[in-house]
């Protein structure tokens, strides 16, 4: 791993640039690494917008790589002034401040290749191509068919409490990062949808999402979706019914951006369409098979325990059964 002038990992450095510290004469802010190129050092800088940017010196001879910009990194070249020297650069700069952490390790070894006596075409080539799925923002990054099937159970609920209120979109608490998906006050509704008939596992994400909230109740709604070309359920149609039902759109357009789907008309995110089978609601309840504080002796988890993802097959639920009238019944709540 390269050092700067000054100690520390990669990322602290451009925050020492970010705050006003390191120059070395360059007609940007940054900081020279003890790896050269060109016969001068490759430098870390940010750009107007404090964006993590590396240079790296070109030769005369030196050619760019055969590598694409993408949504999170941008490839050019570029020439700036060095005490009164015009340097050619070629610039690479992390547009998306969430991957920053990924950018630092490219940077890592695409200095360690170079200092191995790679060519920086090759190096940088070689380098971005085995990072190449980590950089891509996760907003970006094509949706699996379970990830779609969970938006679209949710908004399918969404709809429904829409049509009741217009204001119930604020009952949608999980994009806000509530542990349910649906709260209001001390009722919670948590949706987990399977897509072929018959299937009773579903998988829990920690030891909270089916702890009720204290002195409330929590219920789960399972939603069979089956997949079918040209269903009726899909994003852009569910998303499109719920923005013309709220009295807020623009609210409810940052929760749908909040789940990773920043474009409901986006193709990736309308691959797959959807028919409903069934749909069964749950009371989590004391009878409810479930890991979470509220089981264990005095409401706390076992010392040591920090969270748990885990399945729960609902045949063992059969007791929690709740009767179909108290989902209509529930929606009210929710919505009120």
């Amino acid at each position: 791993m390269s050092e700067t002038a000054l100690n520390g990992p990669i990322g602290g450095k451009w925050n020492v640039l970010r705050a006003g510290g390191g120059s070395d004469g360059l007609e940007v802010p940054s900081l020279p690494l003890d790896v050269r190129t060109a016969g001068d050092p490759v430098r870390l800088a940010i750009g107007s917008g404090g964006e993590a940017r590396l240079l790296i010196p070109l030769g005369r001879d030196d050619h760019m790589p055969i590598v694409e910009s993408g949504p999170a990194l941008s490839i050019s070249a570029c020439i700036l002034m060095h005490k009164g020297r015009a340097l050619r650069f070629l610039d690479l700069t992390c547009l998306s401040p969430e991957l920053e952490t990924v950018f630092a390790e490219v940077v890592d070894e695409l200095l360690a290749r170079i200092a191995a006596g790679s060519r920086v075409s090759d190096a940088v080539s070689d380098t971005l191509e085995d990072f190449r799925a980590l950089l891509v923002p996760a907003s970006r990054r094509a949706p699996e068919r379970n990830q779609v099937a969970g938006l679209v159970a949710e908004l399918v609920v969404l709809n429904r409490l829409l049509d009741i209120s217009e204001r119930a979109w604020r009952a949608w608490r999980g994009p806000a990062g509530d542990r349910h998906d649906f709260r209001t006050r001390d009722t919670s509704l948590e949706i987990k949808a399977s897509l072929r008939a018959g299937t009773k596992v579903i998988t829990i994400n920690g030891l909270e999402q089916m702890e009720p909230p204290t002195g409330g109740n929590l219920h789960l709604l399972h939603m069979i979706i089956e997949p079918v070309a040209g269903g009726l359920l899909g994003i852009s149609a569910l998303g499109n019914q719920a923005l013309a039902k709220a009295d807020d759109p623009a609210g409810l357009r940052k929760l749908l951006h909040a789940t990773g789907c920043d474009d409901i008309e986006d193709p990736a995110w309308n691959r797959y369409t959807f028919r409903l089978d069934s749909e069964q609601l749950y009371c989590v309840d004391s009878r409810f098979p479930r890991i979470s504080p509220s089981v264990f002796a005095e409401g706390r988890v076992p010392a040591g325990v920090v969270d748990a993802t885990y399945q729960i097959n609902l045949d063992s639920a059969e007791s929690s059964k709740a009767p179909p009238e108290r989902l209509g019944m529930l929606l009210q709540e929710l919505a009120s």
